[in-house]
Order: structure tokens, then C-alpha cells, then sequence
């Protein structure tokens, strides 16, 4: 049985774990459950769906296109400034109810058909029968959802939760626990090994501040925004299929480890 250098590991989960975003597919089984010209619309969805995607750019734009001061200060500004829009964006979609009308069962169901990214179930498998703990930490909507998807090789899943009526159909409220990059930060730092070394794995700007606090920060994937933003800010980033020397990427202050899939990333976390 291999031996990794890790004893938690914790990972993001839409577009680190799942091929795809996910909120999409949470949102189209709430459609699918209403009739045709019933409100919220597959139409406001579209435009809801718009106007986030929309400032979301500009405000990116904004902070990675001009000049400006590289301190940690504006870099955790610009992640603030995305929270802003995200904490907006949740509060217009519980407003509008398009998460109401769902049941547990399409969840669990949804989820488990979840598409996976390549290698992804046999290292986090591989990595809990040799004793890793794994745990999920997402921005999701909904922690049944995550929790199918990851069945049977996870340990747990801290996600958002969608609130229930009597009846059992979503009200389309959310109990937030994850929003933002200080959110993941904050759960990170909670939950992280007390005794050994935790790793973490994400492919977005809002895992960049649980990467880089992680004794192992591992970024998957080829984000565009997410890598765009660690060159503005100068922030240390290392591929591993360069050969990167484990004990000397730990050695490195607030280094990203820059991994192209899970295969990558579970070689490099078995010890030799």
C-alpha cells in the first residue's frame, strides 16, 4: 500500500473534482419541475445567468488589465471585491426562487451521475485506504448534491444547503456556508490536520487563498481567470510535470504547485 506525504486532504469541488460547473445542471432539475410559463422562467434564468457572467468579467477586468499595486492587500481587495458580486448574485437567486421545488431524491439522483475529471475517484480512493483523510470544501448549493457525487471516496463535504418545506420541496432559500475565497480560507484553516500536513486542491480564484495557505497548494486545470490573476500578482506557481522536487516545493513560501490532472497530483503526493 503507497504512503502519501499528506494526512488530510481537502478539495474544491466544481471544476476541480466534476468535469463542469454543476449549478447549471441544480438549476434545470428546479425548471424541469415547474410548467412551461411558470415563474422563475428558463428565460430569467438566461438573464440571471447574464447579468452575473457580465460583471463578473468587467470586474476582473477592472483589477487584472490596468497597472496597479501587486501588495497582499490589493489582492485580497480583489477577491473582496468578487465576494461582493457573489454575495449579490445568491441573494437575487433566492429572491427570484430558482432553487424552490426540489427534492432530496432529484438531488441524490443528479448527483450521483456527476461527470468526473479523469483519475480523480482512483486518488482519492487510493489516498483513503491508505489512510488520508478527504474532505470537500465547496461553494455549491447544495451539500446533498456534492455528498452523491463524491460517494465512496470522501469523508466529508462542507457545501451550502438548500432549506426544505414540510412537504419536502426546496423553499429556493440557502443556508450559506461557502461563498467566497475568505470562507474557504476561514473552513480551511479550521479543519486542516492538527498533526500533519494538509493539502489542497481547487482550480478557481476563490481556492487561491486555501491553496496558498495549504502546506500543499495544488491548482488543477488551466483557469484562465484564476491563472491570469497569480501572474498579476506575482504569486510563485511551479508545474509538476516540470519535475518539482516535493521538499523543495514545500521549501518555497506560499508556492502553488500547478498540476494538469489528478494523476499528476497523486503521484506527486506519494512518497518515493
Amino acid at each position: 500500500m503507497p504512503i502519501y506525504r499528506v494526512d488530510k486532504l481537502i478539495s474544491d469541488f466544481d471544476e476541480t473534482i466534476s468535469q463542469k460547473d454543476t449549478i447549471q445542471t441544480i438549476v434545470g432539475i428546479a425548471m424541469q419541475n415547474r410548467t412551461a410559463n411558470e415563474p422563475p422562467t428558463v428565460e430569467e434564468w438566461k438573464q440571471m445567468a447574464g447579468w452575473y457572467t457580465s460583471r463578473y468579467s468587467r470586474r476582473c477586468n477592472k483589477w487584472l488589465s490596468v497597472p496597479r499595486d501587486r501588495s497582499q492587500e490589493t489582492f485580497t481587495d480583489f477577491l473582496s471585491d468578487i465576494e461582493s458580486l457573489d454575495v449579490d448574485s445568491i441573494g437575487r437567486v433566492m429572491k427570484k426562487n430558482f432553487l424552490a421545488g426540489l427534492r432530496q431524491d432529484q438531488l441524490r439522483k443528479a448527483g450521483s451521475q456527476v461527470q468526473t475529471r479523469e483519475g480523480v475517484k482512483e486518488c482519492l480512493s487510493e489516498m483513503r485506504s491508505a489512510g488520508v483523510v478527504v474532505e470537500i470544501l465547496s461553494a455549491n448549493w447544495s451539500q446533498t448534491f456534492v455528498k452523491e457525487a463524491v460517494l465512496g471516496f470522501c469523508d466529508s463535504v462542507v457545501a451550502n444547503r438548500l432549506l426544505f418545506d414540510k412537504r419536502g420541496y426546496s423553499t429556493g432559500e440557502l443556508k450559506l456556508r461557502v461563498v467566497s475565497a475568505h470562507d474557504k480560507l476561514r473552513h480551511f484553516k479550521f479543519r486542516r490536520s492538527k498533526t500533519g500536513l494538509t493539502g489542497f486542491v481547487g482550480d478557481s480564484i476563490s481556492d487561491l487563498r486555501a491553496i496558498l495557505e495549504a502546506d500543499v497548494g495544488i491548482l488543477v486545470g488551466d483557469n484562465e481567470i484564476c491563472l491570469k490573476t497569480i501572474d498579476h500578482y506575482k504569486i510563485p506557481i511551479k508545474r509538476v510535470s516540470q519535475g518539482v522536487n516535493f521538499q523543495e516545493a514545500r521549501s518555497m513560501n506560499k508556492q502553488i504547485l500547478h498540476a494538469d490532472s489528478w494523476e499528476t497530483i497523486n503521484r506527486l503526493l506519494k512518497q518515493k
